[in-house]
């Protein structure tokens, strides 16, 4: 078909036309597929100079900077880094990574579900359990370079009354421990063993009423672990079946028994083997309603609170766009 051109007296094909805006087209998506990504670091800086020092280098030394256009911003206060996410979100931020243990994943997190914004984790807590599920393991430059090559992934989030977490909720006993070592100044391996050595010997198993998508259990319990994902921090694996992917709950109950028993079964959860304790339930739910007397020890990725109302536990499936190292799936 010819077309004339009034203004020139000249006369092109409509398919001249088209060919002749192909390469702009083509040049311009290239350019955008191809321009650096943002990413923004959301670090808390109560978690020392060094490590803040150490970040930076990190990045300056391993991220790949033709992809990234990056910026570092630091936490005032708790409930800080929430907002800070929200503003990298409004700001146009792709990736907006928390640097920090499960408590600050949960922060960031929370401001990203439901949007397009995806999550990238570094490992700079006590546990790191979600870190290390995931695949990028406890050392911060290998976790860097993991993030270059890493791939965009969809998990599932839980709701507790409407606040969210992404890996473990729990209920009891490691409710308690959560509450114990909150504020405190000495973190690690072995200040987190010794609070849950002296929880584990005060704490006092309560009669509960579980509710499993309709399906009620009415247990004497001392801990019940509402998981997404299988592990607490230093590989200690609290729900073995439970995935990031899947739409359920891995709800684990361990129920009452000699004081001494759950200490023994502390070495079956670095073997994946917690479910074979006599004491140990395991179920698997979307909503999950749990009923007790009195106030409930919570804590919600490793975040110590106190509640006294009904607990309302609900999982939302592919919640969360979160960054996985290329060598690790959210289903292994």
């Amino acid at each position: 078909m010819l077309r004339t051109d009034y203004n020139s007296g000249s006369k092109s094909t409509a398919n001249n036309d088209m060919q002749d805006s192909h390469p702009v087209i083509k040049n311009e998506l290239l350019a955008y597929l191809l321009r650096p990504r943002r990413i923004v670091f959301i670090v808390n800086p109560k978690a020392g100079t060094n490590l803040q020092k150490h970040i930076r280098n990190s990045i300056d030394n391993h991220l790949n900077h033709k992809k990234f256009e990056y910026g570092i911003w630091l936490t005032k206060k708790a409930g800080h880094a929430s907002k800070l996410a929200s503003k990298a979100v409004k700001e146009g931020y792709e990736y907006v990574v928390a640097v920090g243990g499960d408590g600050s994943i949960n922060e960031v997190a929370s401001a990203l579900i439901g949007t397009n914004a995806i999550l990238g984790v570094i490992p700079a807590g006590s546990g790191n359990g979600l870190a290390m599920h995931l695949g990028y393991g406890r050392d911060i430059d290998e976790a860097i370079k993991k993030l270059n090559t890493a791939e965009e992934k969809s998990i599932d989030c839980g709701t507790l009354n409407g606040r969210h977490f992404v890996n473990i909720a729990g209920v009891g006993f490691d409710g308690l421990v959560s509450n114990m070592m909150k504020g405190s100044h000495w973190r690690g391996f072995l200040p987190y063993f010794l609070k849950s050595v002296e929880a584990g010997l005060s704490y006092t198993s309560k009669p509960c009423s579980i509710q499993l998508d309709g399906e009620i259990l009415e247990r004497n319990c001392f801990a019940i672990s509402i998981a997404n994902g299988p592990m607490y921090g230093y590989n200690f694996q609290i729900a073995p079946d439970a995935l990031l992917d899947d739409g359920f709950f891995e709800v684990v109950i361990m129920k009452d028994a000699p004081r001494w028993q759950y200490f023994a079964a502390i070495p079956s959860m670095l073997t994946n083997k917690i479910y074979q304790a006599d004491f140990v339930e395991h179920y698997r739910a979307k909503k999950v309603v749990i009923r007790a007397e009195g106030e409930q020890y919570i804590h919600l990725d490793g975040e110590g609170m106190v509640i006294s109302e009904e607990l309302h536990f609900e999982i939302t499936p592919s919640a969360l766009r979160i960054l996985v190292p290329k060598v690790k799936s959210v289903e292994s």
